[in-house]
């Protein structure tokens, strides 16, 4: 089975993929983050509409207990700079096939000419955005 795991960068899935879903509310990885219960019943409600089905727990115990009911043969996620989520993708990989889509955030629509600065990639969407 192949697994595409969400977390508060990536909470959309891409269109190409069709493979299970989920969505780990790790208390671990967020320490040190004060998120407000506004922003986790969105990320919630973000993961239902991706059809993801949701745990609360530690992500590497979560992910063996998924592995030992369907043999996980892959995982899909993003990937990110930020420091907690690089060490977890380590782990991640000692035991799965990891692959890591790129940080899309500061691409355009040309990905010949990505955006150097955030205000080129925001003036490039807010026209799409009506804001």
């Amino acid at each position: 089975m192949k697994l595409v795991y969400l977390y508060d960068e990536f909470m959309r899935v891409p269109d190409h993929v069709e493979e299970k879903i989920v969505y780990i509310i790790d208390p671990e990885i967020q320490e040190g983050y004060e998120v407000s219960e506004k922003v986790h019943l969105y990320r919630y409600q973000l993961a239902e509409q991706a059809g993801a089905e949701i745990y609360h727990g530690k992500t590497l115990e979560i992910l063996q207990e998924i592995h030992q009911k369907n043999h996980i043969i892959s995982i899909i996620s993003k990937s990110t700079f930020r420091p907690a989520y690089q060490a977890l993708f380590q782990e991640i990989r000692l035991k799965y096939n990891l692959e890591l889509l790129p940080d899309y955030f500061l691409s355009t629509d040309n990905y010949l000419q990505p955006a150097k600065r955030f205000f080129q990639y925001w003036n490039k969407v807010k026209k799409n955005l009506r804001y």
